[in-house]
């Protein structure tokens, strides 16, 4: 199109006015491609970081008026708190296109002000990580960011990337400086543009934000499930944990949700593991600065986890932590509300479901495990079991309330109810509808129902949730509802427990059988377990022996925690032991006859002797995949 104009021009007017016209094309020009600056154009420097700082340059995109509010997200989704991630920010420097620095006013932890901001061109500042700085309100290590020079580099990127207010939804381009060793394991798209320069896109800042990058060493696997590739990528500290060997702990766990959803809903997921030295990790956890669990994101999720050279309590951390993560692909992913759909990382406002984000998504995880073998019947129900002990100490609130108020400091303390007394409402709603429907439909396919109406780009209001609920379940589930997710009404545990077949009882004293005081480590180099913490008992067991056989059962990694709960920690069968142990190079067995007493169980909860023909029924249909 510019070159016919020049043609035309050439032709009928003189040398003057065609210069004329061609300093204002080139002008024309300049315009544009200033204004084509409508996008994010950052520089991360992971090569030279100096005092464990990043520094970033951010190009900005074209602002008008002559001032600007410059952010850091104040809050993020999935992560239902304050984090001020403005408080990890130093050294803002606002420049014009010229190199003047413009003035700035800081309004707040995460917010600054920029004067003259139609003249600003570029702004620098260095990031502290989140992992090693000790402050008030530390933030849980998944959802922060971890600076560790020539090593690993953990980039949530809203704690390295801000916002102009009103700008959030154009492109972000990220140039990022890095070591050559280093690897980028993450949902985005990555250039690689040289060894040490990597290229990264976001259409927007959600996105950005939705896609955690974690910089290693490259320790790498993938495999397909169905149509969907799963990579998983590990940083361990101490080289302990591989990706390998993650990867063959995750493929049955993700054959089964293969299965659960009638093929995956997503075309890749990312798995990104940094599994930490214990004993660092355990001292970060007696300071109260953050714990082990994991953040989700849409299409990856990251997991901050300890080093177990135990495998078989690897394999269960592993899966635990894994499955819920991953279920996130069917809720927030596929059916969420519009607070999350439009989500304000400046002043956010809470959904009031997240008994559904959180509550059902733990449910549904030893749900999908239940049906697939990878957990017990007796593993399900214990783990129920726990959830009523933890779900105790935050007492009867509305579920609905909670989650509205969540950022509040008052219903910030009952937020981790949600994964407790919010699966345990999963598990009991998922009940009401079997039976309502006569066993035609159950929650799984209420929310699959849902999912086909709403899925990842169409949000539910909030207020309309519950009449959806209902309506494509039976009206009588609006009673249950009302009572005990918008209502603080009790659950009613012995009442639910009972349809399967399960007595649970407040508490419960059973007689039992004692061996006395010790205890049991795993000694990792010769990968056995040795008795430790021994004191008087009946079988003369000493400090340092190898536990080899216990009536004739030889101890495995593989049975170590049955055995001990049936023969130690909870023994009401065997009055008599004879425990084979290993003492200096010699095997002893050690025979006796076992104190007698008896334990209170506090929130008593175990199998009825005999079952009736519905109770089995409704158990088997819950194991069923249907």
């Amino acid at each position: 199109m510019s070159f016919w104009f020049y043609s035309f021009l050439a032709s009928f007017t003189s040398y003057f006015n065609l210069m004329k016209q061609l300093l204002f094309i080139a002008a024309f020009l300049f315009s544009v491609s200033v204004s084509a600056q409508n996008k994010y154009s950052y520089t991360l420097d992971l090569k030279n970081v100096v005092r464990d700082k990043v520094s970033v340059d951010l190009i900005v995109p074209e602002l008008a008026g002559k001032e600007a509010i410059f952010s850091f997200a104040k809050a993020i989704p999935g992560s239902y708190a304050q984090k001020d991630y403005g408080r990890f920010i130093e050294n803002l420097i606002a420049f014009d296109k010229n190199g003047v620095k413009l003035k700035i006013v800081k309004l707040n932890n995460n917010q600054y002000q920029i004067n003259n901001a139609n003249q600003l061109r570029r702004i620098s500042y260095e990031v502290n990580d989140t992992w090693d700085e000790k402050h008030k309100n530390f933030i849980f290590q998944p959802g922060g960011s971890n600076i560790e020079a020539g090593k690993n580099f953990v980039l949530n990127n809203y704690a390295f990337c801000g916002y102009f207010e009103n700008q959030t939804n154009i492109p972000f381009e990220i140039s990022i400086q890095k070591p050559a060793n280093l690897f980028a394991a993450t949902h985005l798209t990555v250039k690689i543009k040289s060894p040490e320069e990597d290229f990264v896109t976001a259409k927007n800042f959600f996105t950005l934000s939705d896609n955690p990058i974690m910089y290693a060493v490259p320790d790498t696997t993938s495999f397909m499930v169905g149509k969907s590739k799963i990579n998983v990528a590990v940083a361990s500290a101490t080289g302990k944990v591989k990706s390998t060997q993650i990867a063959e702990f995750l493929k049955p766990m993700s054959k089964a949700l293969e299965k659960f959803f009638n093929g995956l809903p997503v075309d890749s997921y990312q798995f990104l593991y940094f599994f930490e030295d214990p004993e660092k990790a355990l001292i970060n956890r007696e300071k109260e600065e953050g714990g082990y669990g994991a953040l989700e994101h849409n299409y990856s999720s990251l997991y901050y986890l300890p080093e177990i050279g135990y495998e078989t309590q690897l394999k269960t951390m592993v899966n635990e932590v894994s499955s819920h993560e991953f279920l996130h692909i069917l809720t927030p992913l596929n059916l969420h509300s519009e607070e999350i759909e439009s989500f304000d990382f400046t002043n956010p406002k809470m959904s009031k479901h997240l008994w559904l984000y959180e509550g059902v998504t733990e449910y549904f995880a030893n749900l999908v495990q239940l049906q697939n073998g990878l957990l017990t019947e007796k593993e399900f129900f214990k783990n129920m079991n726990d959830k009523i002990n933890q779900s105790e100490e935050y007492g009867n609130f509305s579920m609905t309330e909670m989650s509205t108020h969540v950022m509040e400091d008052s219903f910030q303390k009952k937020y981790n109810s949600v994964y407790n007394k919010g699966a345990l409402i999963a598990f009991f709603l998922d009940l009401a509808i079997r039976e309502k429907t006569e066993g035609k439909s159950d929650l799984k396919t209420a929310i699959t129902d849902l999912v086909k109406k709403y899925g990842p780009n169409k949000p539910f209001r909030d207020e309309s949730l519950f009449g959806e609920i209902v309506a494509v379940t039976h009206p009588e589930i609006k009673v249950f509802i009302d009572e005990h997710i918008s209502g603080n009404k009790p659950l009613p545990l012995a009442e639910y427990f009972n349809k399967v077949g399960y007595e649970y009882l407040k508490e419960k004293e059973q007689a039992a059988f004692y061996v006395g005081q010790l205890g049991l480590k795993y000694d990792e180099a010769a990968g056995n377990f040795v008795f430790t913490g021994v004191k008087e008992n009946k079988l003369d067991i000493k400090e340092d022996d190898i536990f080899v056989k216990v009536d004739e059962i030889s101890v495995t990694t593989a049975n170590l925690e049955e055995v001990w709960e049936k023969y130690f920690n909870m023994n009401i069968t065997h009055p008599e032991l004879a425990v084979l142990v290993k003492r200096n190079g010699s095997e002893k067995l050690l025979k006796g006859t076992l104190n007698t007493g008896h334990f209170s169980t506090k929130n008593y909860l175990g199998p009825v002797p005999n079952k009736t023909d519905q109770q089995t029924k409704n158990l088997n249909q819950l194991k069923a995949q249907n």
